[in-house]
């Protein structure tokens, strides 16, 4: 499930055209950790996501959207 949910997000944030280091800077932590979202090594708490749903400009639901 980790793994989808990162990969969701590493596919909202090309789709708004972000960038990796534009993103973490608004998350306020480092390019490498925010790697680590993406890459599903990390367990994303519930804070952290809402903060980085809001500089993806998205809900949380899209991110939990998966087509099988």
């Amino acid at each position: 499930m980790r793994d989808l949910i990162s990969s969701k997000i590493k596919e909202i944030r090309e789709h708004s055209k972000l960038t990796k280091e534009y993103v973490a800077i608004q998350m306020e932590i480092s390019v490498n950790d925010y790697n680590k979202i993406e890459k599903g090594k990390v367990d994303l708490k519930l804070s952290k996501l809402d903060k980085l749903v809001k500089i993806l400009g998205t809900k949380k639901s899209e991110v939990f959207k998966f087509e099988y």
